[in-house]
């Protein structure tokens, strides 16, 4: 039977003599898979093992194979044989077709550099990808990047990640745009300053973990928040220098700001100064009006702990103003008056954060905030909410010549009576802390187990493939 140029390529590349016969069995029913555009199959991973066999005939098969699929949407490629030559065999063929499936591509730990940039170029410019990663390539600088980010101009892509490269720079945001980009991603770089962004209108999740941005950068990402309507959710700043001062200055940006849910600062030399200014955005206790402008959209914010008794203290509020922020997230109304109830109208409480945030305390501060009308109200929810002695220490707080005419052996009962409460306050206080405590210790383990139990079955996959091609090859 007369056999085709294009069957004679594909025996060459995958059909069994030579480097082809060491390529596993399940690499070549994927890549025939892909050949004969299965619509049953979408996803194709490529990892180093297997990839050590191909031929240059191979990567340029897979690349023509891919360009005419109807089907394939995903492809994620691990392996450093992907240099600067298989990318160009590779994106030469890719580019020669017409394909609108393929939406993601992940090219992880390769080894190609500008060259292999280039030879994406054409692709790029007419796909219709929203994915895209290439990380973990110490080769992929900032002139890799500006070539990249101008081939992705105004097209579809959605989430960009450029992780653990050597890019110092990322300027070229100021003059591209990317109207549906949401997700960046450049953690572990080189980078130091920050641009403006506002070419990219949609970008919902900011990650600069493990840049060293300076006092520019964070000055930089204030005047982000700081803007009309941003759009940015979820910001991690992790492990980017921040001391007390950028702490200050990021949180004073987010006193007007309702739109980020999340923010991860772990791993920076935030102290004191730092965290009491995360305390006072998320509830000022200098007056009601204050505590009710407070940031109530902040819903998980991750800062350097430890097990210091007034760090505690402050986290326990943090902690608290925030779960307060979770439980009204969709009414924010409805956070400030709990702030206003749990803290404002409950001596303990307003005491102690008045401490926390170096401000005077004495108990009658409080009334000449409260409209006369309203007094009567506000006296009964406090009864409602926190007991008649809290009512009763109010009353006397602002009265005080109600004292002369209160009897005094009924005032030394209630005063009984409310030691017992604080008592049980300070028990509530303690069970709260140590739940805490625990509750972050568990939350830190699972995410550590996570990623261990994720790494080793990567590991295992991996180990899987290349058992199959020991075994191809024993055969």
């Amino acid at each position: 039977m007369e056999v085709n140029g294009d069957e004679l390529e594909y025996l060459a590349a995958f059909g069994g003599n030579g480097a082809s016969n060491r390529i596993s069995r399940p690499c070549k029913e994927r890549i025939n898979r892909i050949k004969n555009n299965d619509p049953g199959f979408i996803d194709f991973v490529l990892q180093s093992g297997v990839a050590n066999h191909f031929s240059d005939l191979a990567w340029k098969l897979i690349g023509r194979y891919i360009a005419e699929n109807e089907y394939l949407k995903s492809i994620l490629m691990r392996t450093r044989l992907l240099d600067d030559a298989k990318m160009s065999i590779f994106f030469n063929e890719l580019s020669r077709g017409n394909s609108v499936a393929l939406k993601k591509l992940e090219l992880i730990k390769a080894d190609f550099g500008i060259n292999g940039i280039r030879s994406m170029v054409r692709y790029l410019k007419k796909s219709s990808l929203t994915v895209l990663e290439i990380s973990h390539n110490e080769s992929i600088n900032t002139v890799c990047f500006e070539l990249l980010l101008g081939s992705l101009s105004g097209g579809c892509i959605e989430s960009l990640r450029l992780r653990c490269c050597d890019i110092d720079s990322i300027a070229a945001f100021e003059n591209c745009t990317l109207p549906h980009l949401r997700l960046l991603n450049i953690d572990q770089n080189k980078i130091h300053s920050i641009p403006s962004f506002r070419t990219c209108k949609n970008l919902e999740h900011l990650s600069l973990e493990g840049n060293w941005i300076g006092r520019r950068g964070y000055s930089s990402v204030a005047k982000l928040l700081q803007e009309e309507n941003p759009p940015v959710r979820y910001l991690d700043l992790t492990f980017t220098g921040m001391r007390d001062a950028e702490a200050e200055l990021v949180a004073s940006s987010l006193k007007q700001n309702t739109s980020l849910n999340h923010l991860r600062l772990e791993g920076n030399k935030i102290k004191e100064e730092g965290r009491r200014a995360f305390l006072e955005l998320l509830n000022d206790a200098s007056s009601i009006k204050s505590t009710c402008s407070s940031n109530h959209s902040i819903r998980l914010l991750e800062l350097p702990r430890s097990f210091d008794l007034n760090v505690v203290r402050m986290f326990n509020h943090i902690d608290f103003a925030i779960q307060i922020n979770k439980e009204n997230a969709e009414d924010p109304q409805a956070a400030s008056r709990m702030k206003v109830i749990d803290t404002q109208l409950h001596s303990n409480t307003r005491m102690e954060l008045s401490g926390l945030q170096l401000l005077e305390y004495y108990y009658s501060s409080l009334f000449p905030q409260i409209e006369p009308l309203l007094l009567p109200n506000i006296l009964s929810m406090m009864g409602e909410y926190h007991g008649q002695s809290e009512l009763y220490r109010m009353l006397i707080a602002t009265v005080p010549e109600l004292v002369s005419i209160v009897n005094k052996k009924a005032a030394l009962q209630q005063r009984l009576s409310d030691n017992v409460s604080r008592m049980d306050a300070i028990n509530t206080e303690y069970a709260h802390q140590a739940a805490t405590l625990l509750a972050d210790y568990e939350r830190q383990l699972a995410d550590l187990t996570a990623e261990k139990n994720n790494r080793a079955a990567a590991l295992h996959a991996e180990n899987l493939d290349l058992q199959k091609e020991l075994e191809s090859i024993e055969k």
